[in-house]
Parts: C-alpha cells; structure tokens; sequence
C-alpha cells in the first residue's frame, strides 16, 4: 500500500507541475509598442501663438521571432474650440496636412491619408474622433529600405498647433482593442494589426500671451534691418517664441505670462545680443533697443584674426547674397566698409549685452 500512496503522490506532482506556469516573467510580451505624441518642442501654447509637437511611433522585440511594423495609421482627436492644425505646405487646395517625416521608416514613403477633419467624420473615423468633431489622420508605409521596423522609436510626423482659446486642447490617441475597428493601428508585413500596448499624450493648456517687444538694428546697416532672428528661452524650460524683426527693427514675441525669459538675437557676420531677467506678468514688456556688433564671419561669437582673413579673401566680390557672411553690411559688395566694422570690432565677443 505504502508503495502505491507513493506512486499516486508523485503522479499529482507531475500534473500539478504541468500547470503551474515555470516563472512569472514569461507572463511579459515579447514585442513592446508605443505611439507617443510629445510634449512641446518649440513655441508657446498661448493664445494667438504657434507650438509644435512631434507624432513618434515605437517599437521593441525581445525574442524571436520578432513582429515587426510596416505601417501606421494614427488618429488623434483635439478640441477644435481651442486649438487647429496649422496647414504645413499653406495650400487650402489639398487641405489642412501634418508634416509627414521619415524618422520611423527607412524607406521610400507611402502616404495613405495626411488630413485633418474638423466636423463630419468619415465612416472609418473612431467614436473619440466623431465625439470630439476634430481629429489628425495619418496613415503611411514605406517600399524598399529595411523592411518592417523590428527594433526602433521614431518620428512619424510633426504638428504645428496653432491656439486659439484658453484652456486645454484635449489631444488624445484614439485606440480601439484589437480586430473592433476603427482607430489607430500598427500593421505587420502580412496586413495583420500589431498589439498597441501604451499611449502617450502630454498635458497641454493653453493660457494668455504676453508680449516681448523690442528693436534691433545692425551696425553698417543703413535702411533694411529686417531679417534678424529672435528667441524667446523660458528659463528652465526651453525655448518659448521664435521671430525675426521687421525692417525697422521692431519685433514682437509672444510668450506665456508668469516665466521668466532670455531673448537672444542673431544674425550671419554679426555677434549674438542677449536680454536677461526678462519677468512677463502684464500683457507687454519692451526691452528697448539694441545693435548688432559686426565681423563674426565664421559664427564663433568672437571677432579674430579668422574673421579678418575671411573678408580680405572675398575682398573686392560683388552681387553677392545677403546671405554671405563676409559681406557684413548687405550691400551686395565686400569691400573696406565691411572690413572697417570687422576691424573696429576686433577681440570682442558674445552675447554682447542688450545696449543701443
């Protein structure tokens, strides 16, 4: 008897053995995936401003065999009261579009939709797009490079969101579960839709702008000071407004209220000019006026010896662009005017101190 208790006990070891599962970490997938939009990347969300978000789309295998993505199709809903799309190629023909990028596929690019929908929504649009009437539509795929994308995080597109209102602009991923469609779907090479396993979306709101204004001259320059370039940098947070003055000079930033911010001027054969400590809690703060210091042709923010030896190398050219460094003034010519500014200017360096 004692021999056949034995027997019986080891045989229900045995099955027990079978069912129970040999660790809890297999319990985790293999291929992980993510569709993220990120925070913002340059601008302001205030209203009357611009900001700019990237779309990003990942993906990681941990074991063969590994799934791999070779396409995307992405809805995301946003409260149209408070923000819109800013059309990126400015052609109301088409329709309002996204920048589309090549940072997740490899390959040449397949664009199957690039549209944004305020209103009525197509059939094939998700319920969180047809609650809120406004969604961003994407779909795309890629021929050649490396085929499906097994291993790798990147950008699928660029948003610029344009406010409108104060509040929040409620952008959202639309994602139904797997086989209920429609929604947002990662496709493998077989048409088969890969698991969406986590979203990302930042906490955005937009609030009221304040204004940075201000005036910006260049040395040398005798009537057309527009062109230069502005940055607005919140202080911990990055940068919050881009511009460029008007050819007076003028230029007008909007930024959100309450921070505290660093504006940098620039332009090509000048050193850079910066404002500090600039503290927006009414609607407009001036910062008065500065000038440009002339000379820094290889844009080191100093004026030396290299500098100089730029200008003499180009000295006497003509019909030259704007754009070309070493003619300091833009007068089409470098000649002993620009060479005079570079000289006067010699040793000094950058950013030089917000100063008429």
């Amino acid at each position: 008897m004692r021999v056949r208790t034995l027997s019986l006990s080891l045989a229900i070891v045995v099955i027990l053995a079978t069912l129970v599962p040999a660790s809890v970490g297999a319990q985790a997938p293999n291929t992980y995936t993510s569709i993220i939009v990120t925070d913002v990347l340059s601008g302001a969300p205030v209203v009357g401003g611009i900001f700019v978000t990237d779309l990003r789309v990942s993906i990681t295998n941990s074991a063969t065999p590994q799934v791999g993505i070779m396409g995307v199709e992405i809805w995301l809903p946003f409260d149209s009261a408070i923000v819109t799309v800013d059309d990126y190629d400015d052609n109301p023909a088409n329709g309002t579009q996204v920048e589309i990028k090549n940072g997740f596929f490899d390959g040449s690019l397949v664009i199957g939709a690039n549209e944004v929908i305020i209103g009525a929504m197509p059939p094939t649009a998700p319920t969180d797009c047809t609650a809120a009437g406004a969604c961003v539509h994407v779909a795309l795929s890629h021929t050649g490079g490396s085929g499906p994308v097994t291993n790798k995080a990147g950008v699928i597109a660029t948003i610029s969101w344009a406010a409108l209102a104060v509040g929040s602009p409620a952008i959202g991923i639309a994602v139904v579960p797997p086989g209920v469609p429609p929604g947002s779907v990662l496709s493998d090479s077989d048409g088969l839709p890969i698991t969406i396993n986590s979203t990302s979306v930042p906490t955005i709101a937009v609030i009221d702008a304040g204004t940075i204004n201000g005036i910006v001259h260049r040395q040398g320059t005798q009537t057309d000071d527009a062109g230069t370039a502005l940055v607005a940098l919140a202080v911990g947070d990055g940068v919050a407004a881009t511009g460029a003055t008007a050819a007076d000079g003028s230029f007008s930033l909007a930024v959100p209220l309450g921070s505290t911010y660093i504006v940098n001027a620039s332009y090509a054969g000048y050193l850079q000019s910066q404002k500090s400590s600039i503290y927006v809690v009414g609607a407009t703060v001036n910062i008065g006026t500065t000038t440009l210091v002339g000379g820094d042709v290889n844009s080191d923010n100093c004026i030396n010896i290299l500098d100089i030896v730029s200008i003499i190398g180009k000295f006497g050219m003509t019909g030259l662009p704007a754009t070309d460094p070493e003619d300091i003034n833009d007068d089409g010519t470098i000649n002993i005017l620009d060479l005079t500014i570079a000289a006067g200017n010699f040793t000094r360096c950058g950013p030089t101190t917000w100063a008429p």
